[in-house]
């Protein structure tokens, strides 16, 4: 059975993967990293409380312990010692993407939809049903509902900015031509063909729309990566691992 702490780890995975623009954590705007920049060197002793600051703002050790221990698992148990140090910093390394995101999504206002955060909580608690087992789980892991909320809402918040920086890209009308030209039966309305004949602009036009969005869509990953980057670029990033 999932635990919690995993469903949480996937989600955020899922949330930031699609964001995360491959660079060296902390590589703009940063304070100087310990003096080896190989994310396979051992781990600092003890490890600290907090991990990171970005902006000021602290990620602490038991904010990424769920992102990382849903990779250890992955990972064949004779290889996670070693390997222990590296997904770490890569789970701390989405961990400060996503607070960036999550800073430029509060200072733009963005909020996640409460009805959305809700019906996200409820579908963790029915695939945990049992409410003594739910509870004992969260406290096994220092969590509690509220604090699951708190991490799907920030989720939520940042497929919001994500969602809105992706609707405001601009797409020219020759690009959606030269898809719609491409196959126009992909946007033909269901229950009907497109003949050949049908490449008049006004079938264009009653399918822009649709063109025009599955364009966008396809940007996601440049438009997350480029977004990161931007945000990277003017903040401060201190990393303690």
């Amino acid at each position: 059975m999932t635990t919690p702490r995993a469903a949480l780890a996937f989600a955020l995975s899922s949330t930031l993967v699609a964001c995360s623009p491959g660079g060296a954590p902390g590589a703009a705007g940063a304070s100087p990293s310990p003096a080896s920049t190989d994310p396979a060197r051992p781990l600092p002793s003890p490890v600290p409380e907090i991990v990171a600051r970005v902006n000021g703002q602290a990620i602490r050790l038991q904010q990424i312990l769920p992102l990382a221990k849903a990779r250890l698992d992955r990972a064949h148990v004779a290889d996670r010692a070693r390997r222990k140090p590296e997904v770490l910093r890569a789970a701390l390394a989405q961990y400060v993407e996503r607070e960036l995101l999550l800073q430029e999504a509060l200072a733009r206002g963005i909020s996640a939809d409460t009805a959305v955060v809700e019906r996200a909580y409820d579908q963790m608690r029915r695939e945990h049903p049992d409410e003594g087992k739910w509870a004992d789980t969260l406290a096994s892991q220092a969590l509690d509902p509220q604090m699951v909320k708190d991490e799907l809402r920030s989720q939520q918040t940042v497929a919001e900015l994500l969602r809105r920086e992706i609707a405001a890209q601009p797409v020219s009308e020759a690009e959606a031509r030269e898809l719609w030209n491409a196959d126009p039966e992909r946007f033909a309305p269901r229950g009907t063909t497109t003949a050949p004949e049908t490449s008049a602009p006004s079938d264009f036009d009653a399918v822009r729309p649709e063109v025009e969005r599955q364009i966008r869509e396809s940007r996601r990953d440049e438009v997350a990566r480029a977004l990161v980057a931007r945000l990277r670029a003017k903040a401060r990033i201190e990393l303690f691992l």
